[in-house]
């Protein structure tokens, strides 16, 4: 089984090394039936990560022209304009994006107050990261990534997004932290957002992103987290959060080999057709 498909994918529209083009040549070369664009949605600060009000419609407009160009094409992959909408994206923009995009992938990176001046990611400066356990959370690891599950647990289920992002982005940088995620603290946190997170998606990512990176030997989220959205019939799909087109299909095959030791039956990838999704099956 080939999983041809990829839902998370980046461009130099915001942090993506690779044009659009790079993206959709890279999908051709591997055979790929679909392909979905995912860039940052403007939130309003941390511009080298994000779009900006500019940049998100001229990345709108430029994937809706290829989009119908290959709509035309016989035998051309399926494109679609989706969005990475973080939970701090202000209200009136998420609005605004429901109606704009084909759809939308719910991630949480940032914590809602900033320190010394910026907003502090999961996934950012590690430096700031632990200035902000020290300082916020009384130099306990445990007590930021529950914080970090908290929002994200509510943000996808008060967002209602197609797709849940990289849920447990907060592992990142465990080692440096000393945060434990084996431990029961850390994975009740983890299991309770999951939990409000199935209320109000039914499509989890499973995302090889830090593989391609080398920051990571496995997906996110953790095989405790996937038998639990198991056990709770959530579905999945395979995405390698692609930002080098070098990367497109990155793991795919061994990753989709784990999600069927898991139990999972099928994998969902974007549909061919009028559905936005199609079934694989594993």
């Amino acid at each position: 089984m080939k999983f041809l498909s990829n839902a998370h994918t980046h461009t130099t529209y915001c942090d993506g090394r690779s044009t659009i083009t790079e993206q959709l040549r890279a999908a051709e070369r591997l055979g790929f039936v679909s392909l979905g664009f995912s860039g940052h949605a403007m939130q309003g600060f941390d511009w080298e990560y994000c779009m900006s009000v500019e940049g998100q419609a001229a990345y709108t407009a430029e994937l809706r022209a290829i989009q119908a160009e290959f709509a035309c094409r016989p035998g051309a992959l399926k494109l679609y304009v989706g969005l990475e909408q973080d939970a701090l994206v202000p209200a009136q923009e998420k609005a605004k994006n429901r109606t704009t995009f084909d759809y939308i992938i719910g991630s949480t990176h940032y914590f809602h107050e900033p320190l010394e001046g910026a907003y502090v990611a999961v996934d950012g400066s590690r430096e700031l990261l632990k200035r902000c356990v020290d300082q916020r959370f009384g130099g306990d690891p445990q007590a930021i990534a529950a914080a970090y599950y908290a929002l994200h647990g509510s943000a996808v289920e008060n967002d209602r997004p197609d797709i849940v992002g990289h849920f447990d982005l907060v592992r990142k940088y465990a080692a440096f932290l000393g945060l434990n995620t084996g431990s029961a603290a850390y994975r009740d946190a983890a299991l309770s957002a999951l939990e409000r997170a199935r209320r109000g998606c039914a499509v989890l990512e499973v995302n090889t992103g830090g593989i391609a990176r080398g920051y990571e030997a496995e997906a996110f989220p953790a095989p405790f987290l996937l038998a639990a959205w198991r056990d709770m019939d959530g579905e999945v799909t395979l995405t390698s959060d692609c930002h080098d087109a070098r990367y497109l299909d990155c793991a795919f095959d061994e990753t989709a080999a784990l999600l069927k030791a898991t139990g999972f039956r099928r994998l969902l990838r974007l549909g061919t057709g009028t559905q936005m999704w199609d079934e694989v099956t594993l």
